[in-house]
């Protein structure tokens, strides 16, 4: 293997990185990087598909499909009202610590529901939104990372395997909440 490529150094791949590159060109150094964003989409997706079975009977149950219209209306207003401030509070804060945060944020939101729900309030509508707003955001924010951490030559190799991650979570998400 040469050791240089132009003038930069060429990194050895690790057995994990020779794996992967049966799926994907990798190169030295990406394999841990690459794969831990696959894991982090696949979850996210997952997440997402077992928590959307749980919003459409909830709203359904709580109103009917009449309220869940309303509430898919609701999130798209709420959306243009949330973004911009979302988007002020991510350029005034460091994008490591953005990302944990509005991530704990997040979690918080949902065990906020959870304990809603188990004292016998009705949240369908109020979750309905949230979900879908939680949803725009999280993705949103992910591929962004992505997209700062690598250069574009590197993106258009890793991406489509990355995106995989994507693809199987949304997958087994709804297999697993079916």
């Amino acid at each position: 293997m040469n050791p240089m490529a132009g003038n930069a150094p060429v990194a050895r791949k690790s057995p994990m990185e020779r794996f992967l590159s049966r799926f994907t060109i990798i190169h030295g150094g990406e394999g841990l990087g690459a794969l831990l964003l696959t894991v982090n989409v696949f979850v996210l997706l997952a997440s997402y598909y077992v928590l959307k079975t749980v919003r459409e009977p909830l709203i359904l149950a709580e109103g009917s499909a009449e309220l869940k219209a309303y509430a898919a209306a609701a999130q798209a207003a709420l959306l243009f009202l949330v973004i911009p401030v979302y988007g002020w509070i991510a350029s005034r804060m460091d994008r490591i610590r953005f990302i944990s945060l509005s991530t704990l944020f997040f979690v918080m939101n949902l065990a906020g529901f959870f304990i809603l729900v188990q004292a016998g309030f009705k949240v369908g509508f109020a979750f309905f939104i949230w979900l879908g707003i939680v949803n725009v955001f999280v993705v949103a924010q992910f591929w962004a990372f992505a997209n700062d951490l690598y250069t574009e030559e590197a993106g258009k190799r890793l991406f489509p395997s990355i995106g995989m991650g994507s693809s199987l979570g949304a997958w087994l998400g709804s297999e697993a909440a079916g």
